[in-house]
C-alpha cells in the first residue's frame, strides 16, 4: 500500500520572500502595460528596444515565482542573483545621479530585494530548497 507522506511546510522566511517576490511582480506588470500601450501607439523601434528590459525582467520574475514550489536549489540562488542585482542597480543608478540619501536606503525599491536576499540566506531557507 502507498503511504501519504506530509509535505513539508515553508518556512515563514521564505513565504515572506516568495510573498514579496510575487508583490514586486505585480507591482511591474503596471508599468509593462503602459509601455505596451505607448509601443502600440506610437510604432517606434527604439521605444521596442527600450521595452524588452522591463519585460524580460517581468518574465524572469514570474518564472521564478511559478518554479519556487520546485525547491530546488538554482531556484533560490536565482532569486537571489536576481534581487542582488536589482538592488545594486537601484543603489548605483541613485548614486551616479545624485540622488543617493536616507530616501534611497528607506525605499522599497532597496528594502523589498533587501529583505529577500536575507530571507533567502537564512539557514531555514537553505533546508527547504535543498532538493
Amino acid at each position: 500500500m502507498t503511504e501519504v507522506k506530509q509535505a513539508d511546510r515553508m518556512p515563514p522566511t521564505v513565504w515572506g520572500a516568495r510573498f514579496i517576490m510575487i508583490l514586486q511582480l505585480a507591482l511591474s506588470l503596471f508599468p509593462a502595460a503602459i509601455m505596451i500601450g505607448g509601443a502600440v501607439s506610437a510604432p517606434d523601434p527604439e521605444l521596442f528596444a527600450l521595452l524588452l528590459l522591463p519585460l524580460a525582467i517581468v518574465a524572469f520574475l514570474g518564472w521564478l515565482v511559478f518554479r519556487w514550489s520546485t525547491r530546488r536549489k538554482w531556484v533560490r540562488w536565482s532569486a537571489i542573483a536576481f534581487e542582488t542585482i536589482a538592488l545594486a542597480g537601484h543603489v548605483i543608478t541613485s548614486a551616479v545621479d545624485g540622488e543617493f540619501g536616507w530616501m534611497t536606503v528607506i525605499g522599497l525599491s532597496t528594502l523589498l530585494p533587501l529583505v529577500i536576499v536575507v530571507g533567502l540566506l537564512t539557514p531555514t531557507a537553505g533546508r527547504w530548497f535543498d532538493r
